[in-house]
């Protein structure tokens, strides 16, 4: 809707109507900011916990398990305590996964390179090292 059409429809509403709807374009276009910014970072976010997640170490357990929760959550269920295990840096590339995993219009692991047969990879590792929970 344009600048005008707006002020004309908005001259014809009450107050309150008025207010309510300027707060939800508001809102509206914060919501907008905050999906390009998480489209912006997520991909590197992304690249980030599967680096980590191919080594050998606690934190790369951790990564897989937090990436195949995102892959397939009723198979790995997220534990939040994970995040605990995590440094900074990594919490906050699985935080930002996590949302944006929630309005991506794609699977995560189609961003990746091979992605399917790399959480498939991380699949068989975890199960390897304790089953899945």
């Amino acid at each position: 809707m344009s600048k005008e059409s707006r002020k004309e429809t908005s001259s014809l509403l009450s107050e309150p109507i008025r207010a309510r709807l300027e707060k939800h374009a508001s809102e509206e276009a914060a919501v907008e900011q905050r999906l390009s910014a998480l489209d912006q970072c997520g991909p590197d976010a992304l690249k980030r916990l599967a680096e980590v997640a191919e080594g050998y170490s606690g934190q790369s357990h951790h990564c897989r398990r937090i990436l195949l929760a995102l892959y397939n959550g009723p198979q790995w269920p997220l534990e939040l305590t994970r995040l605990r295990c995590l440094d900074r840096d990594l919490q906050r590339a699985a935080l930002i996964l996590i949302e944006w995993s929630a309005y991506s219009g794609r699977e995560l692991h189609e961003y990746l390179e091979n992605g399917d047969r790399l959480m498939k990879r991380f699949w068989e590792t975890e199960s390897c090292q304790g089953g899945e929970s």
